[in-house]
């Protein structure tokens, strides 16, 4: 099949009457039929008309022919509140000049990205619904000029944004006649907005990896590390000396030794199950457990996530060794939507083990019945929202994390 050119794709959105095939050949018709009978005024008037419904159309028909965008974000990870300068880049490597420019690219469906002015947004009709898109207006681009314009998105809640392309809008200098081109991108732009973080405590997590290593109860050191040694002051214990510095001469030295800590954290979202819930309870949850992901990878300790399949992103699971590397599950939690439920088989793919693994979900309830008989062969507990109680699982309120709160 040929290829269609690429000036073929056109858009008469405004005043498509007047730069019609139809329209034009009217007007040289009555044109030349006055010029017949005498009629030199009118004559005139209707080829003038045509002359310049057949310039507008000819203009629009090719304005847009070479011209190429790209478009470079300053940074791709945001929390609510900051903005996001963006660079777009705008080239027209032909004779004909664009008198005005149109740069549309969508926002998504979500508004976690919206621009800093309202005048910036427009709803545009695709078939049923009404898409929103960001607009940005240029004028005069010449011939053979490139062109750089700054647009600011700011970031309004959690969520995400990617797009591979930009529409374009021109036409002639008098807007008679309009064309839309659709432009690819050299790469796709994808933003993402991490959820908002708020004070957590993790010495729930500290107290149970001493409790699974010691069985005993409560926070302690480990007396087996001795990460440091310093003198001795009033009130220390006395069984922390280290009698072989005082035996050498060295004076009264205590021990301090290392924290009992988790090495690793591995957190399960199941999406579905907050689909009964309230949209706001998804939001501050995913805020809770981003904020006890960046404090634990802040206290050294491995966390990793994996959550139900999102809608339109390919990753389930992504880990972090320390807060450096913590965009990773950030990004998938900015991702996490409430359209699926994680199963048993996702689960046994991902992860070799269950140790040291939390599921956080809404309704536990909502949970398949495979994944619970997985997770309660393991002795997986439960982060959910709010007190709820289940037959196989320890169930703990997610809220409960929070500052100031019971764990």
């Amino acid at each position: 099949m040929a290829r269609k050119p690429e000036s073929s794709a056109l858009d008469f959105s405004e005043s498509s009457l007047f730069t019609g095939r139809f329209t034009i050949l009217a007007l040289l018709a009555c044109g030349v039929g006055f010029s017949l009978y005498g009629r030199l005024p009118a004559a005139l008037f209707f080829l003038a008309a045509a002359a310049v419904a057949a310039g507008a159309r000819l203009w629009a028909r090719h304005v847009l022919d070479g011209v190429t965008a790209s478009l470079r974000a300053e940074r791709s990870f945001l929390f609510p509140g900051e903005s996001c300068p963006l660079r777009m880049t705008l080239d027209n490597p032909k004779a004909l000049p664009l008198i005005w420019l149109t740069v549309r690219f969508p926002l998504g469906q979500g508004g976690a990205l919206a621009p800093e002015h309202s005048w910036e947004t427009v709803e545009v009709p695709e078939g049923p619904i009404q898409r929103r898109y960001f607009e940005k207006n240029v004028s005069f681009l010449m011939w053979h000029q490139q062109a750089a314009v700054s647009v600011h998105l700011q970031a309004a809640h959690r969520g995400l944004l990617t797009f591979d392309r930009l529409r374009l809008l021109s036409g002639d200098g008098l807007c008679l006649c309009v064309r839309e081109k659709e432009v690819p991108l050299p790469r796709p732009v994808t933003l993402a907005v991490f959820p908002r973080l708020v004070p957590v405590s993790t010495r729930w997590f500290r107290r149970r990896s001493w409790e699974a290593e010691t069985g005993s109860r409560g926070f302690r050191d480990d007396k087996t590390v001795i990460r440091n040694v310093r003198a001795y002051q009033p009130g220390d214990n006395a069984r922390a000396l280290n009698f072989r510095l005082m035996a050498r001469g060295q004076g009264a030295m205590v021990n301090v030794y290392e924290k009992i800590a988790p090495r690793r954290a591995c957190f399960l979202l199941d999406g579905a199950s907050f689909s009964p819930l309230p949209p706001e309870a998804l939001e501050s949850a995913l805020e809770i457990l981003a904020s006890l992901m960046a404090q634990l990878a802040g206290e050294e300790v491995a966390v990793s996530l994996l959550i139900s399949r999102a809608a339109g992103w390919p990753e389930q699971f992504a880990a972090c060794r320390n807060r450096r590397e913590l965009s990773a599950p950030l990004l998938l939690l900015a991702a996490a939507d409430p359209s699926a439920a994680l199963t048993e088989e996702e689960i046994l793919a991902r992860l070799p083990g269950l140790s040291s693994t939390f599921l956080v979900c809404g309704d536990v309830r909502r949970l398949e019945a495979g994944t619970c008989t997985l997770l309660a062969r393991h002795h997986v507990p439960l982060l959910a929202w709010g007190q709820q109680a289940h037959p196989l699982l320890t169930v703990l309120d997610l809220r409960d994390f929070q500052e100031g709160g019971h764990l």
